[in-house]
């Protein structure tokens, strides 16, 4: 995991240059695209509604690298996709697995403050530094997993 979250914050880290020329891509190709993108989402849900660490970076670095959104459209489409597999994820917790109710309750009104606050940022603050910002931050959690992991 942390060599792919490492690989994610590069991803960010790396500008997205839009392409001059516009190549007409045909049926197949744009098919297979959707395919493998909608396959990518659906693991990174499944891998975020049980763990959680880094979804929403591996989740960003896809939508800046497969589609032609910028930054806060591509954390628009995160919020929603991450918010509804955690939902779906905590209903099932819920029914299944003991749970720390007051952990819980601290953690909804992080979840509902920065759920408000975070896109107002992304909205007004400036894409470079916002983008460099958000890839040290995903490389500084890789390392820190990494350590914890193999430490």
């Amino acid at each position: 995991m942390p060599v792919l979250l490492a690989l994610a914050a590069v991803a960010i880290l790396i500008p997205v240059r839009p392409s001059s020329d516009a190549r007409v891509v045909d049926r197949r190709t744009h098919v297979a695209t959707l395919a493998l993108q909608g396959l990518a989402v659906f693991a990174i849900c499944i891998y975020g509604g049980y763990f959680g660490a880094a979804a929403g970076v591996l989740l960003l670095a896809l939508f800046l690298r497969m589609t032609a959104t910028t930054l806060p459209q591509a954390n628009a489409r995160k919020n929603v996709i991450l918010g509804s597999a955690n939902g779906v994820a905590a209903v099932i917790f819920a029914v299944a697995a003991p749970v720390q109710w007051g952990a819980v309750a601290v953690l909804g009104l992080g979840c509902l403050v920065g759920g408000r606050l975070g896109p107002i940022v992304v909205r007004h603050a400036p894409d470079r530094p916002l983008r460099l910002a958000i890839g040290v931050a995903g490389l500084a959690l890789a390392v820190k997993l990494g350590l914890d992991a193999y430490l």
